[in-house]
């Protein structure tokens, strides 16, 4: 039976974890999620108050698998957001097919990952999104140097005992590509079996570019959880693809633009570059608001002239701040600590 027919709802399951994730991402507060879910028979009244995101859809899927519900209320969605990436994962749900999820876990085990606004960082969501014209000629330059970087950027697909996954990795060497812990061992589970996916992208026109897909070597996986790192072999990779370097270690520091090239969602490659302000620095941890989703796990933190200062691994809890819409607090590995595992284990 489909997690979408079923009672109780089976929070257990990882698509279902999943599809969680993915209703916190279309409406991402109480005042959004309300009005969505009353019309499926849902009392305002009864919603526990005060939720973040997560724990409010885990309760109100909860309610509408008791009212059997959960199916429409998925279809709606998908109804309302026909062009939406992850569109494909709810037909999945509705088709009883099979789907991969997200590697992130959907509730963070490090405790010192605080993911809440802090003052200084609501001043940024004031912030005009313009800029002076005579700025405009280093952000071109800095744009040039994305593009330049992207092919060195793929999507990993992962699958162990647990299920299928997928994250975001990139390239370290000749036959090396560097993600999280968490996307090479999904739910603590080695991963057996990993693609690695290049090229998947669009031109400027809008037309979908050739992948082309190469096969991680499974037996050369290395990852360490506590910096949640890990490596893994890919053969054939052309040699035109760029490598981001490791020797070029940049300092991060607070005000500092924070670039990530990534797969969302498992979707096309992306650029987060939009308020994308580095807002703390600690000995390991990076924290910034550029905007990523799950299966942005893994991906590289750049700054203005695209040299590694972070390895994104974890996203926050969408919070609303100074009256506009919600946004999260995202935090990566300072590549300087993860370069220093790198050399611990031989890998470099």
């Amino acid at each position: 039976m489909a997690i979408v027919d079923q009672f109780p709802f089976p929070v257990q399951e990882l698509r279902a974890q999943e599809l969680v994730r993915v209703m916190a991402g279309f409406y991402r507060t109480e005042r959004e999620a309300v009005p969505f879910v009353a019309p499926f028979g849902i009392d305002p009244l009864e919603i526990t108050p005060g939720l973040n995101s997560l724990n409010l859809w885990f309760e109100l899927l909860g309610k509408l698998a008791i009212l059997g519900r959960v199916r429409a209320a998925v279809e709606a969605m998908r109804n309302q957001f026909p062009n939406n990436p992850r569109a494909s994962f709810l037909d999945s749900l509705l088709s009883r097919s099979k789907a991969p999820v997200s590697a992130e876990p959907v509730e963070k085990d490090d405790p010192g990952f605080d993911d809440g606004i802090s003052a200084p960082e609501a001043l940024l969501f004031h912030d005009d999104l313009t800029i002076p014209t005579g700025r405009v000629p280093a952000l071109i330059l800095t744009l040039n140097r994305m593009v330049e970087l992207a092919p060195a950027i793929c999507l990993l697909r992962v699958e162990n005992p647990l299920g299928s996954f997928f994250g975001t990795g990139f390239r370290i060497g000749r036959d090396q590509i560097l993600t999280n812990h968490h996307v090479l061992f999904p739910k603590g589970e080695r991963a057996t079996r990993v693609q690695a996916d290049f090229g998947f992208d669009i031109d400027a026109s809008g037309a979908s570019l050739g992948v082309i897909s190469l096969g991680g070597v499974a037996s050369s996986i290395v990852g360490e959880k506590d910096d949640d790192w890990g490596v893994v072999s890919v053969q054939d990779m052309d040699d035109r693809w760029p490598v981001l370097s490791l020797d070029d270690l940049q300092t991060p520091a607070i005000g500092d633009a924070a670039f990530i090239l990534q797969h969302p969602g498992g979707q096309q490659r992306r650029l987060g570059f939009v308020r994308n302000t580095i807002s703390e620095v600690a000995d390991g941890t990076i924290k910034y608001i550029t905007d990523t989703q799950p299966g942005s796990s893994g991906a590289p933190v750049l700054d203005h002239a695209g040299r590694l200062v972070g390895l994104h691994h974890a996203g926050g809890r969408p919070v609303e701040v100074a009256g506009m819409p919600p946004v999260s607090k995202n935090e990566g590995i300072r590549i300087s600590r993860v370069v220093e595992r790198l050399k611990a284990n031989g890998l470099i």
